[in-house]
């Protein structure tokens, strides 16, 4: 009956938060933030420790709005509504996540990704990982490599252990950066979320844009270092497979991901709205659509989604502690931290407007190195930085560079949770993969957005 009524919890904070964007109706938020804590009350506690801080930080800053802030309730309802928000789309990603993991057509491109010879193994991985992950979301993680980990024997190796370590890095960190670097572009990921929330009247469309030259700038970064890192004579190789691989699954889940994400833009632009609500939109009904083709018939296909959810959202409670968790955080701190205190403390420094978004980048990187989340400091980041379009940093440039340092820190923070997921599959410590796997390729990729941010200032200028 608990998780009955948590998974319900989750549906109506989906459900409300549609309304509250499509139709505008005033109760929505508010209702679309209690069902958020129903939730937590039925699920929230038996989060781990990190989820709990989180909670515990926004509960704390709550309290210091009630004591401090002279109107406290309005706020503290607007900081659970955009936390609600943030909440009912990963909610409609869990409807998707539900079709791809019972998918055969996921199962073979995973499988088509880790049979892929040494030349081409990284970008397939990184790519697969990359299109995969816009459907399962972190999903994408386990199911990647856990092939790649039951693929990478010393038998297929020859006996030598060296070459099975180098093949697990390498194919490990093409699987994380390729998930990564979805955060940079993708509309169906929390990034894209909280950045249309912080940089008021940013245009998406020309963000997509942009975000998509980006991302192909940082994958062929990673593929650079991979094949710098690991020349072919001394990263041993993979032999050729004796039977021709089958790319059919993979043009067919690139049809599918481009079907749900052109679908979710033009509803997007139908009823004028963000395109996150757009996704919310179109998401659950995808799924269920893929879910009837798997079955064949239609009410076999809602029992299966019906049954399974009851059992996932529950244990969304990880995600939910940390991203609406932060969400709320964020947007509290916000108000005690408003646009115009923090312009004046970077009007402190005498740099110019675009070296002061670079830092500004920067930070949210070395930030999270510290366990504080993207979605706060882009929260508090975003709108302040925003302001700055008179000084020649336009609206559409802090968000690049804002999800570009996204993207990147989720490589290298030690205590982020794809990390963490690559270390538990990988048996590796998680400090090992942020640093000595990640290090170069981050701190690389910070000097490239630098000058991403240089170049799209002075076009957009």
């Amino acid at each position: 009956m608990r998780a009955l009524v948590a998974s319900l919890a989750l549906i109506a904070v989906m459900v409300f938060s549609v309304l509250r964007a499509v139709w505008e109706w005033p109760p929505a938020g508010p209702a679309a933030a209690a069902a958020l804590g129903i939730y937590l009350v039925l699920e929230g506690w038996a989060a781990k420790r990190g989820g709990l801080r989180v909670v515990g930080m926004g509960l704390a800053a709550a309290l210091g709005a009630i004591l401090f802030h002279p109107h406290p309730w309005p706020l503290i309802v607007e900081a659970g509504t955009k936390a609600a928000a943030l909440i009912g789309l990963f909610t409609a990603l869990g409807f998707l996540r539900e079709a791809a993991e019972t998918s055969p057509l996921i199962q073979r491109a995973g499988e088509l990704m880790v049979r892929q010879p040494p030349g081409r193994r990284y970008l397939t991985l990184a790519i697969g990982s990359h299109l995969i992950g816009l459907v399962l979301n972190f999903g994408i993680l386990p199911l990647v490599a856990t092939m790649v980990v039951k693929g990478n024997t010393a038998e297929a190796a020859g006996g030598n252990a060296k070459v099975v370590a180098i093949r697990q890095q390498r194919m490990m960190t093409a699987i994380l950066r390729g998930f990564a670097v979805m955060t940079v572009w993708s509309p169906l990921s929390v990034s894209f979320a909280v950045m249309q929330n912080a940089v008021r009247g940013l245009s998406w469309w020309p963000l997509l844009g942009f975000q998509l030259v980006l991302t192909g700038i940082l994958m062929l970064l990673g593929w650079w270092m991979d094949l710098r890192a690991f020349p072919p004579p001394s990263a041993g190789s993979i032999p050729e497979t004796a039977e021709p691989l089958d790319w059919g699954p993979a043009w067919r889940l690139c049809a599918l991901v481009a079907v749900v994400v052109v679908a979710s833009v033009a509803v997007a632009e139908a009823l004028s709205v963000r395109l996150v609500v757009g996704a919310m939109l179109v998401v659950p009904p995808a799924a269920v659509l893929w879910l009837i083709a798997q079955h064949r018939t239609v009410w076999p296909a809602l029992v299966h989604l019906g049954r399974q959810l009851t059992v996932s959202m529950p244990g969304f409670r990880e995600e939910v502690t940390m991203l609406g968790g932060a969400m709320f955080l964020g947007s509290l701190l916000v108000a005690f931290i408003p646009p115009e205190t923090t312009i004046r403390l970077i009007a402190a420094f005498p740099l110019p407007a675009v070296a002061v978004l670079i830092l500004a980048a920067w930070s949210v990187m070395v930030l999270a190195q510290f366990g504080i989340s993207q979605i706060v400091t882009v929260t508090i980041l975003g709108g302040a930085l925003a302001s700055l379009a008179g000084h020649g940093v336009p609206p559409l440039a802090v968000a690049s560079g804002l999800m570009g340092a996204w993207a990147l820190s989720v490589c290298a923070t030690p205590v982020g949770a794809a990390v963490l997921s690559i270390s538990r599959l990988s048996d590796v410590p998680m400090r090992t993969i942020a640093r000595e796997w990640n290090g170069r390729f981050v701190i690389t990729g910070a000097l490239l957005l630098a000058v991403w941010l240089l170049g799209l200032c002075l076009f957009l200028d």
